[in-house]
């Protein structure tokens, strides 16, 4: 019979290369447009090349270790390690959160008519994205640091004397250690919702104006300024979904992690499925774009232009 843990270290597995090759592909693609096809560039780019970069963090500093514990590799990272990996895990998870609300508000001002009150923030706020990505660095930074005081790695311990995480590591409960985690847990919940209540505000706008665009979509043929918006329409429902799906995994796992913050009684499985709900999102998310993404067909073209063209030359 096939143990549990065999079941989770291959399902992490599968759910670490899918989302690292869909992460590394997209980044690539967004790189070799910057620097081979730059007139293609849009100011989203930069913003999903950080999404990629921040969900492969996560992704990877929380699957790797499930994965090493789960093919027996027991009690392999020491406290240090331990620290590093949550920091890493926590930061990157934040600023997934950041910046999935960023790209939702810029399709939103991409989308916005020209005519609005909007057209001015609409023109500006690309020259702004880099200052975006330092606040959220320095803002998620500083909630976290704390994470850096509490991780131990799983010994020979007494558990009783410890609050389950992982399988990998573990945290000292005492007192000072429960008000400071509630002061974190306070900060962390009140920055995820801010940028939960911009990811809302600006998908329902979104919505809106798909719906009042598809009211208008009798008019498509007749005029040049709504067939343009096209692939405008595209790149709006994928995001929509970004959301949706980010939405969903969120709080399956934030449900799970909290039953089994406030149980008295910690089951380690039901912590690797929060885990797994945890990794869901920076997997699926680069399929969701690449299937979506026009100019992957263009930039394969135009490289298989130029290893002709190579060959042609070789051969001469």
């Amino acid at each position: 019979m096939v143990s549990s843990e065999l079941i989770f270290g291959v399902t992490f597995f599968f759910q670490c290369a899918i989302g690292f090759v869909g992460n590394s592909l997209l980044l690539m693609l967004y790189v070799c447009i910057s620097f081979k096809k730059p007139h293609q560039k849009k100011p989203m780019d930069l913003i999903l090349a950080h999404l990629t970069m921040a969900n492969m963090a996560a992704l990877l500093a929380r699957g790797i270790p499930e994965i090493m514990f789960c093919f027996g590799m027991r009690y392999f990272l020491d406290d240090l390690a331990c620290k590093a990996l949550m920091f890493i895990y926590r930061v990157a998870r934040g600023l997934s959160v950041c910046t999935t609300s960023l790209l939702s508000m810029f399709q939103a001002l991409i989308i916005n008519p020209n005519i609005s009150a909007w057209a001015t923030i609409k023109v500006r706020a690309p020259k702004y994205i880099v200052y975006y990505f330092l606040f959220f660095w320095v803002t998620n930074a500083l909630i976290n640091f704390s994470v850096l005081e509490t991780p131990e790695a799983v010994k020979n311990v007494t558990i009783s004397r410890y609050r389950y995480v992982s399988h990998v590591f573990i945290v000292r409960s005492t007192t000072n250690h429960s008000l400071h985690s509630a002061a974190w847990m306070f900060a962390i919940t009140f920055h995820d919702f801010i940028f939960h209540v911009f990811m809302a505000l600006s998908s329902t706008y979104m919505v809106l104006l798909l719906y009042r665009h598809s009211k208008q979509v009798q008019h498509i043929y007749s005029s040049s300024h709504s067939s343009k918006s096209f692939p405008e329409v595209k790149a709006t429902q994928t995001i929509l979904l970004l959301v949706i799906c980010f939405v969903l995994f969120y709080w399956l796992n934030n449900c799970i992690t909290l039953y089994e913050t406030f149980n008295i009684e910690k089951d380690a499985e039901l912590e690797t499925i929060a885990n797994f709900f945890g990794g869901c999102y920076p997997a699926v998310s680069p399929l969701l774009l690449i299937g979506s993404e026009s100019r992957i067909t263009k930039l394969h073209c135009m490289t298989a232009k130029t290893l002709r063209r190579h060959k042609n030359f070789i051969d001469e």
